[in-house]
């Protein structure tokens, strides 16, 4: 082969494995949405490859180390974090501690990723009971029960989980 062909093969070898991002991004803040909207997104693909792999059960039976994982919601939470590898390491298993981390968010600005966390308690209302993470479109995944395990639930449409809502926190920045 000559000399310049194989410098332009090279070359176009380099530009093909390169990402696409990194040949268009045009700022610095573009650059960063799209890092936060892909920490997101692979939070949101975490969770979602998790609903056959997990079982709900009481947080003193915890096993999160192979599948099938054993947990509660908020090991569900810890551990879709943990898996996604995002850089975000939320402080431990419980969902009091995890409504305490991140930055506040109301209820009509939920972005994907943002842990949700509700009462159980109607006699301290202010007492999180429950964790999901909200997947967009007004859902939120969570691991509910033994009986339901990780479901997928419009906490929009569903009162149940709007008359329950204690704080939101987003964890991705």
């Amino acid at each position: 082969m000559k000399k310049g062909f194989k410098t332009k093969l090279a070359i176009l070898m380099l530009a093909v494995s390169l990402p696409a991002t990194s040949l268009f991004a045009t700022s610095n803040v573009d650059a960063a949405s799209a890092s936060v909207t892909a920490k997101q997104n692979k939070v949101v693909q975490t969770a979602l490859s998790l609903q056959s792999k997990v079982q709900y059960v009481n947080w003193k039976q915890r096993q999160e180390v192979k599948p099938p994982y054993k947990t509660d919601c908020s090991g569900f939470t810890y551990l879709t974090y943990r898996l996604a590898n995002i850089g975000v390491s939320l402080v431990n298993k419980d969902d009091d501690d995890q409504a305490k981390v991140g930055t506040k968010v109301s209820w009509s600005n939920l972005q994907k990723g943002d842990l949700v966390f509700f009462w159980l308690n109607s006699k301290n209302k202010s007492d999180v009971g429950h964790v999901g993470i909200y997947i967009g479109d007004g859902k939120m995944i969570h691991n509910l029960t033994a009986a339901r395990d990780v479901v997928i639930t419009n906490i929009y449409t569903n009162n149940w989980y709007k008359q329950r809502f204690v704080v939101a926190r987003r964890v991705i920045k």
